[in-house]
């Protein structure tokens, strides 16, 4: 008996690492069920105003985007609270009433900008020629802001973007986060409206006529985009 006993005692001493495993690997009922298609996708709200689809030179149009830490995310339709999360916003502006062969996104050159000095926003010069506005949100009390000004200095038929960079590979943590799922951010203007999404066929460029509304959701709406005339 003694000897049985032992044995017993030594197979549950090799076989507990192997428990604790299976237990700790063992995913929780909504992370088994969910369909998740790949990645949580946070949506999170901005505003370009007023929302007309001309404006003149000197103009001024407002961007804000300011929300509560308790995210929507569309796969699960659920809120979770991110904490201090680096969304990564990013503004881009294309003159799209040419075709540039070199295809360099530099149409900010043609806005003056006006950022508060709360915020962490400023221009951002790419390798390639192109030229955005990155930085990141203020979080105070729970709370996502961030507010700036373009100013058109130049006409032309111009497509802006206010997207969120922070992409399905960022390894961010919140509460409720199912294992080994990603996540990704997506940015609804203006509440979901069109935008002016149509003036994209008016570009001569493929790239914006064709390409981008061949998955115009994706491509347009979930990246913050809005389209519009400036005239003199």
């Amino acid at each position: 008996m003694p000897s049985t006993l032992l044995l017993l005692m030594r197979s549950l001493i090799i076989l507990f690492p192997f428990l604790l495993l299976l237990c700790w690997g063992c995913p929780r009922e909504e992370c088994r069920d969910a369909d998740f298609g790949g990645a949580y996708q946070f949506v999170i709200p901005a505003t370009l105003s007023p929302a007309k689809d001309t404006f003149r030179v000197g103009d001024t149009i407002h961007i804000s985007s300011v929300f509560s830490d308790e995210v929507y995310e569309r796969q699960t339709e659920e809120y979770y609270k991110l904490e201090d999360w680096r969304f990564y916003p990013t503004t881009r502006l294309d003159k799209i009433d040419k075709v540039d062969s070199n295809f360099v996104q530099d149409g900010l050159a043609d806005f003056q900008y006006i950022i508060p000095t709360q915020y962490d926003y400023d221009r951002f010069d790419y390798g390639s020629g192109a030229i955005g506005l990155l930085g990141e949100y203020l979080y105070q009390d729970g709370q996502y802001s961030l507010k700036f000004k373009l100013i058109p200095q130049q006409p032309g038929l111009y497509y802006f973007t206010q997207f969120a960079a922070q992409g399905i590979d960022d390894d961010q943590d919140f509460p409720g986060r199912c294992p080994r799922v990603t996540s990704e951010t997506n940015v609804e203007l203006n509440g979901g409206a069109d935008n002016n999404v149509e003036f994209l066929q008016n570009s001569p460029d493929v790239y914006y006529n064709e390409r981008i509304l061949a998955r115009p959701q994706d491509n347009f709406h979930d990246a913050g985009g809005y389209c519009f005339y400036v005239a003199e």
